[in-house]
């Protein structure tokens, strides 16, 4: 499992600091509770990247609602936004 596999679990199952990643193992553990079992961490690595393609769907689902709504297109709505 990758360095950024198991990053992504640990965050997903709350753990935002207190530990390190080098490689493919946890280098650094800082909390009372004991470390996760690595197919836990690799089950909520899952969770996280399908949160992370959601929002990224639902946020492109968003942004073309607009565009829709301005009546103008992904390539206009960038000039608009370098001009600013």
């Amino acid at each position: 499992m990758s360095a950024q596999k198991i990053s992504e679990g640990l965050l997903e199952l709350g753990f935002n600091s207190g530990w390190v990643v080098s490689g493919e193992e946890i280098v650094l553990w800082e909390h009372s509770v004991p470390q996760p079992a690595m197919s836990e961490i690799l089950e909520a690595s899952e969770i996280y990247a399908a949160k992370q393609a959601q929002a990224t769907t639902e946020a492109k689902a968003k942004r073309e609602a607009l565009l829709a709504r301005l009546g103008i297109t992904e390539e206009e709505a960038s000039l608009l936004a370098q001009s600013l």
